[in-house]
């Protein structure tokens, strides 16, 4: 796999436009089974950077390629489902081109395009989706003034039947969060002015996405379930450091599990993008090439976190009176370590193997390779696991 043409010197967004199209797929395949009608909304469509005619490189071309294969799909298994799609856009150039490209498309997603700033066009938005009925809004602004704050977002947040991705611009809000001229600003996004003197960057790091998450989620109200967030770092493909978080909000446990499976393989990716971005650059300063390129150079591994760190987190979280574990249980610890399933399921075959746990469900053992824990058994409800003497 090479990085496409088009998308070299941003390839932050390919990350982010990977991460769209797969989890966009598994949720409106798994919504498209219950609900009759499918509403997505980008509220900041662009198109800016493009580079190809057919907007391939852009979320509006991929979010429309995936909802007509999610269409498809569904109707080949019986559920005839209508999808809608919004893109707003402020930039009259940038709005001159979307509107063309949609009026020329012959697709089954039925299209809707406003010119306007998002926060003078919000009211607009919601009368468009209608007050009930599933809808998918991706936030992906440039700036962040006026956009993140949740006071901006309350309107959409209180909207039930509703799931977010939200580009949280941490680079630049990492800069301005402890300047004083900034801290009414600050308070708008976090809900309090941070306080992360004396710490370690991935401490600020950590301490910053987490209040903003928990601020997004106390203005929800309380009915439609648990609001749960999970978040994505995208880091800069030339430097060890975040540009910014993709802040996923839901409702639904399956949701953060869907999430989060999606975001695993962009790990890899990820990876590999920055790699070559660095490989990039090196030709162009030196005119050196590298024998191999960045996808053959990058291992597929289980993430960063040590696996003594894991193990010793999931023993806390079991007894010695078996409990089921199901997919509310697995999503609960997602949302709270932002690990992945893997993780969870390599400690714990680790954990077994050295007789300090047990799955009671588990009949089958020695069949079992990748998965030690069916979190989606009995119809999501779990299987039975304990600790034990060893």
């Amino acid at each position: 796999m090479e990085i496409p043409a088009q998308y070299r010197g941003r390839e932050q967004a390919l990350i982010k436009h990977q991460l769209l199209e797969t989890y966009l797929y598994k949720l409106f395949m798994i919504v498209g089974q219950h609900h009759p009608t499918i509403t997505y909304v980008d509220c900041f469509a662009g198109p800016w950077q493009e580079a190809s005619e057919d907007m391939s490189d852009t979320s509006i071309g991929r979010s429309l390629s995936t909802m007509k294969n999610c269409l498809e799909s569904l109707q080949g298994m019986g559920h005839n489902v209508r999808f809608r799609a919004l893109f707003v856009e402020k930039n009259a150039t940038a709005y001159h081109r979307l509107k063309e490209y949609l009026d020329s498309l012959d697709t089954p997603v039925e299209t809707e395009s406003f010119h306007g700033e998002f926060y003078n066009v919000r009211h607009k938005i919601l009368d468009w989706c209608g007050p009930t009925g599933f809808t998918f809004f991706f936030v992906d602004p440039l700036g962040w003034k006026n956009i993140v704050e949740v006071s901006t977002l309350e309107p959409f947040l209180q909207r039930p039947e509703s799931e977010f991705l939200i580009n949280f611009m941490f680079e630049f809000i990492l800069r301005a969060h402890d300047i004083p001229l900034h801290e009414k600003d600050m308070a708008a996004i976090f809900g309090q002015i941070p306080q992360t003197d004396g710490m370690t960057p991935d401490q600020k790091e950590s301490c910053l996405v987490d209040l903003y998450r928990a601020n997004l989620k106390r203005v929800q109200p309380s009915r439609g379930g648990k609001p749960r967030s999970v978040t994505v770092p995208i880091q800069r493909p030339d430097k060890d450091r975040t540009l910014y978080h993709l802040v996923y909000l839901t409702r639904h446990p399956l949701g953060i599990v869907k999430f989060m499976e999606a975001s695993e393989h962009l790990e890899f990716v990820q990876k590999a993008v920055r790699i070559q971005a660095k490989h990039d650059k090196k030709i162009e300063t030196t005119g050196q090439c590298e024998l191999f390129g960045a996808f053959e150079n990058i291992k597929v591994d289980q993430g960063t976190v040590p696996i003594c760190v894991v193990k010793e987190y999931l023993l806390r979280q079991l007894s010695f009176q078996p409990q089921l574990f199901g997919i509310d249980k697995l999503a609960d610890m997602l949302e709270e370590t932002g690990w992945f399933e893997s993780n969870f399921q390599e400690a714990f075959h680790e954990l077994q193997n050295e007789g300090t746990v047990k799955n009671y469900d588990d009949a089958e053992k020695s069949k079992r390779r990748k998965k030690f824990i069916h979190f989606d058994a009995n119809r999501n409800s779990g299987e039975r696991l304990a600790k034990v003497t060893p």
